[in-house]
């Protein structure tokens, strides 16, 4: 499967590129639908919400129909929902959203699903409201769909990832070291702010020297020391999609172990890069970096999988490890983030973003893979 041509438009279709490629997802979610036996579905998860209506409010449901969608939330989005969703129908809440389900799915021919993921407490308000309605739960459709991207996807993702790129590269324009780990993690967020990106999606990790031997650790007020690795690993947001990177840099000297893991990893990921295409299995593209790690007698210092999907998430389907029964296919957005942690010495992780094509990959954040020496 290619990437979707979501936005693409039939001659005399004049609707807005981001309606054209909603109603296609809608589409593909009600034969999903379908297929599983179910007349409609309860969407609570908000990416998910904003993936079928364009609606980014922190308070929303969406009842995906057989000749509609609705949007259910609140009078301070009514503006917002109007703008943002003008292909869903628009159901204000002025108490529960369970107080308005009986009256919106009497008439349903069949089953509705519900997505998991509830609280006890919303789903126990949810639950008695449904009353005689019949329903199971079924999550995971939506995030199905969302695992292959569409053309307009795309776009923001490679936005997302030569931002990304060029705020990670902006550490070499200036001294770092004695600045507290989280002077440069703020640093970066500011670049990145400045130049387009929404509130990044994971709070930056900045660790110098020791402290890189934990995969997430939170940037501290520890001062980056001279002749040490300094892992760092951030992410930007452009139009909601979002992009992942980590690059090892050296702050002066280090000895010949460190020397040896940071040629180690980058001889890892840049193996995986390689094989990656559609059609590998996740879990065989894990291996390829797993092999290079263990081989070079390190395998108990790289806990993690190989990486991960990424876009309205940056924690998505699907998960690139040795647990993974997941399959790549063109269009499927993923990290390669090979890592080596030895306590008391320090870490080493390259990561990149990279989009699947049916014969390799794009890298969508594209910065130098050697050594980078920060002053």
């Amino acid at each position: 499967m290619n990437a979707q041509n979501e936005g693409m438009s039939a001659p005399g279709d004049n609707r807005a590129p981001e309606v054209r490629a909603r109603e296609l997802r809608r589409a593909r979610l009600r034969s999903r639908l379908a297929d599983d036996g179910l007349a409609g579905l309860l969407v609570f998860d908000l990416h998910n919400i904003r993936y079928l209506t364009g609606f980014t409010g922190t308070t929303a449901v969406a009842a995906v129909l057989p000749d509609e969608v609705v949007l259910l939330t609140d009078f301070r989005y009514r503006l917002q929902a109007a703008e943002q969703a003008p292909d869903s129908r628009y159901l204000e809440v002025e108490q529960k959203v369970s107080s308005l389900l009986p009256e919106l799915l009497e008439g349903v021919d069949g089953p509705i699903g519900i997505e998991d993921g509830l609280s006890v407490a919303r789903w126990n308000a949810t639950k008695d409201s449904l009353g005689d309605i019949e329903y199971r739960f079924a999550g995971g459709h939506v995030e199905h769909l969302r695992r292959v991207k569409g053309s307009e996807e795309l776009e923001s993702l490679r936005r997302a990832g030569r931002l990304l790129a060029q705020t990670m590269g902006s550490l070499a324009e200036g001294p770092v070291v004695g600045w507290a780990e989280s002077q440069v993690a703020l640093a970066l967020e500011v670049y990145a702010r400045e130049r387009g990106s929404a509130a990044p999606p994971f709070d930056f990790i900045v660790a110098g020297g020791a402290r890189g031997a934990m995969p997430h650790a939170e940037a501290s007020a520890a001062p980056i020391e001279a002749d040490a690795l300094l892992v760092v690993d951030i992410g930007t947001a452009v139009e909601g999609y979002t992009s992942d990177m980590t690059r090892t840099f050296t702050t002066g000297r280090i000895n010949e172990e460190k020397k040896r893991i940071f040629d180690v990893v980058r001889e890892a990921q840049e193996k995986a890069r390689r094989a990656a295409r559609a059609g590998i299995t996740c879990r065989e593209l894990d291996a390829v970096a797993r092999d290079v790690i263990t081989e070079a007698g390190y395998a108990d210092y790289f806990g993690h999988g190989l990486g991960h999907g990424v876009g309205l998430e940056v924690h998505e389907a699907p998960r690139v490890s040795r647990l993974s029964e997941d399959v790549l296919e063109a269009g499927m957005v993923v990290t390669i983030e090979p890592g080596i942690y030895l306590p008391g010495v320090g870490g080493v992780r390259i990561e990149d973003t990279v989009l699947i094509q049916e014969d390799g990959i794009e890298i969508l954040t594209p910065l130098d893979h050697g050594w980078i020496r920060l002053s």
